[in-house]
């Protein structure tokens, strides 16, 4: 007994961690960046026999689908590092008034 139980976050870890998932977010805009140049390149290839008249039809929203997972993704990762960094200052702003 007499001991208090104590917590103590790591916030230039948290910090880090926020970095990491911006980064990750600015790779994942370029990978979509560089599909959506695929796409413009190779334009519509579903070819003059059935099956390509078959997935013509629903290219447009497939596509549509695709684009809105990276973008969703992106916002997502950009929510996450968002939320650390504001996590890692609260913490930061916690341990430097504890100190005087």
């Amino acid at each position: 007994m007499g001991q208090e139980a104590s917590y103590s976050a790591q916030w230039p870890k948290i910090r880090r961690g926020a970095e990491t998932a911006k980064e990750e977010a600015e790779h994942v805009r370029k990978v979509r960046d560089e599909l959506r140049a695929v796409f413009v390149a190779e334009g519509r290839p579903m070819g003059d026999d059935q099956y390509g008249a078959e997935f013509e039809k629903s290219f447009p929203l497939r596509t549509k689908a695709v684009f809105k997972g990276f973008e969703d993704y992106i916002d997502e990762l950009e929510g996450v590092g968002d939320g650390l960094h504001v996590n890692a200052n609260t913490y930061e702003t916690a341990e430097l008034d504890s100190q005087g």
